[in-house]
């Protein structure tokens, strides 16, 4: 059957029909509705954040709005990198539970703890700071020349979070039976500095900066004192569950941060919260 060339309406019609077609638009349904293809772009960049009640690095400010160091700095560097972060309150404890699930995207300043880097990823820590051992200021003297274990093996209780690994020292405690019969552990600090105070306790582990603020706000950073015992800043920074984000985002993330600490806005972030253009905490007179 000889064939015939199609009559220039219809030409014309099917060249219209292709090149919607080639604009990413599909003929949808016999009413001839046209509706838009979704184009082939980039997934968007969105993160979800954990975060819990632990001033100044997280916290809920007096507005409502959610604010302290640590999301400060995870705000200008995702505006760097171009993403949208999102946030989350949720217990540090019941965070990483979400974070191995892959329900969320990061926890802020986490212990590269072993049995976490199974399912977390981790970026430079963003700040420097020190978990320090407090104290009554009358037992301070005790604490001279001495590390966690010898003070557990003299008798003193030490108090700490759930959930929260202050350190390879602090970790050696807890995977001692007889020792870590001899820590005591709560959800919430607060709880731990009236522990302290009421001699329930003879010494808390806790961030040096968190600590400042809180004993200050509680009317104790006269009564419960800073020792010596410091333990070391050791790997660690932002968990990333690697359910969600791979390697080279973190690396991104890493990127950004370096190019954010060569800046003059990284010491603009950090001045408020007393710390130094070096992210470490300014020791001023007691």
């Amino acid at each position: 059957m000889p064939t015939h060339a199609p009559s220039p309406a219809v030409a014309r019609t099917r060249r219209a029909f292709w090149g919607l077609a080639c604009a990413g638009w599909l003929w949808a349904g016999s009413a001839g509705v046209g509706a838009p293809l979704a184009a082939s772009a980039p997934a968007p960049c969105v993160k979800t954040l954990a975060w819990s009640d632990d001033p100044p690095n997280t916290m809920r400010l007096s507005s409502n709005a959610v604010g302290g160091v640590e999301i400060d700095l995870h705000r200008e560097l995702f505006k760097m990198m171009g993403c949208e972060l999102r946030l989350v309150e949720i217990p540090f404890a019941r965070a990483l539970g979400e974070l191995e699930a892959g329900h969320i995207d990061m926890i802020p300043a986490t212990l590269a703890r072993p049995e976490r880097q199974a399912y977390a990823l981790f970026s430079k820590p963003l700040l420097f700071l020190h978990n320090v051992l407090y104290v009554r200021a009358a037992d301070l003297p005790q604490t001279q020349g001495r590390r966690l274990a010898e003070l557990v093996d003299l008798g003193w209780r030490l108090g700490g979070q759930v959930g929260v690994v202050y350190g390879s020292e602090y970790a050696a405690l807890l995977n001692d039976p007889r020792r870590a019969a001899r820590l005591e552990r709560v959800p919430y600090r607060p709880s731990l500095w009236k522990m302290l105070d009421n001699r329930r306790v003879d010494g808390v582990l806790a961030n040096q900066l968190t600590a400042q603020q809180e004993l200050r706000q509680m009317g104790l950073d006269q009564r419960l004192v800073p020792s010596r015992i410091a333990l070391p800043v050791e790997s660690g920074g932002t968990a990333w569950s690697r359910r969600t984000t791979d390697e080279a985002f973190v690396e991104r993330f890493n990127e950004a941060l370096a190019a954010l600490r060569r800046s003059k806005r990284y010491a603009e972030l950090l001045a408020p919260y007393g710390l130094s253009p070096s992210g470490q905490m300014i020791e001023r007179p007691r």
